[in-house]
């Protein structure tokens, strides 16, 4: 007998207590089952992230600067940077370009064409470019395979030395982190997630100043969750604690004034479960943090 429960498994446990459980409660009892998985307990730590979701990635790198000899007035604008070492989904700024000024000191996410050409936005009403202007490394869109941000931990350039976060208070109020032509090694960072139209998530880190050079990224992350949909999904928990699911979901099902068995003992076993959820995380940063650093997760 396995010792985990599959979302199947999950939403049948719960649907044996229900009194008077019909067909149309299915949805219903899924949908609370998943609320409780995604929005309660994958948060229950509001002190550390779960470490089973801690993950890094060090495969990103940024690019040194490259000088623009041409940009197209066209839909979508075409930029031409000889080797200028960027990939879709990287974060740039224009800067110096005369002729078609409109594009100096923005900050663009670009389109790979080939090494010596990549696309922006819309410069067809743009007066024409006539000369010079060079483009500086911005930040990335973080797609790599198999990472599912939820948010940054921390961010770092190997061997030189880590970033820290930047709101977006500080950028709008100091001039210093403006899209500027500054360029150096990156001391700060900004963590934006967006979703298009379609659903599709979209995660970025925009660092400031502008890279200089090539730097190669090392960041911690914690890793989003999905929530379960095919009967065999198994939840990202230890499996001790599938169980917490259960009683979530019947607790959240009570306050929604649904009929189960023993309605009043189920929001206590779910307490406990949460408490025991959480000490079993905590307990591994006291195990594993022996400098007893003022971090909020295990480098």
């Amino acid at each position: 007998m396995a010792d985990y429960l599959t979302f199947a498994d999950i939403y049948g446990e719960i649907e044996k207590v229900i009194k008077h459980f019909d067909s149309a409660m299915s949805t219903m009892v899924k949908a609370m089952a998943n609320m409780v998985y995604m929005n309660e307990l994958m948060v229950a730590d509001d002190l550390y992230p779960l470490y089973w979701l801690v993950d890094f990635d060090d495969t990103l790198k940024s690019v040194a600067p490259a000088t623009i000899t041409d940009i197209t007035s066209a839909n979508p604008g075409v930029v031409t940077a000889t080797a200028h070492g960027f990939v879709t989904g990287d974060l740039v700024s224009i800067h110096s370009v005369a002729g078609m000024t409109e594009v100096n000191d923005r900050i663009y996410y670009i389109t790979y064409l080939t090494d010596d050409t990549f696309s922006i936005v819309d410069t067809s009403g743009y007066t024409a470019y006539t000369s010079s202007g060079t483009v500086h490394h911005r930040g990335k869109t973080l797609a790599t395979a198999g990472k599912n941000v939820q948010r940054i931990l921390e961010a770092a350039w190997c061997d030189e030395g880590k970033m820290t976060e930047i709101t977006p208070q500080e950028i709008e109020s100091n001039t210093k982190y403006h899209y500027n032509d500054t360029t150096g090694r990156p001391e700060r960072y900004y963590h934006g997630k967006g979703f298009s139209s379609a659903g599709v998530e979209t995660n970025q880190i925009i660092w400031y100043p502008g890279a200089d050079q090539e730097y190669i990224l090392r960041y911690w992350l914690e890793e989003r969750v999905s929530p379960l949909s095919a009967d065999a999904d198994v939840p990202v928990l230890p499996p001790v604690f599938h169980h917490a699911i259960v009683a979530g979901a019947i607790t959240r099902l009570v306050e929604a004034q649904v009929q189960v068995d023993n309605a009043v003992v189920w929001p206590n076993i779910y307490k406990q479960q949460i408490r025991a959820l959480v000490n079993f995380n905590r307990r591994y940063y006291e195990e594993h943090e022996k400098e007893k650093r003022e971090k909020r997760y295990l480098m």
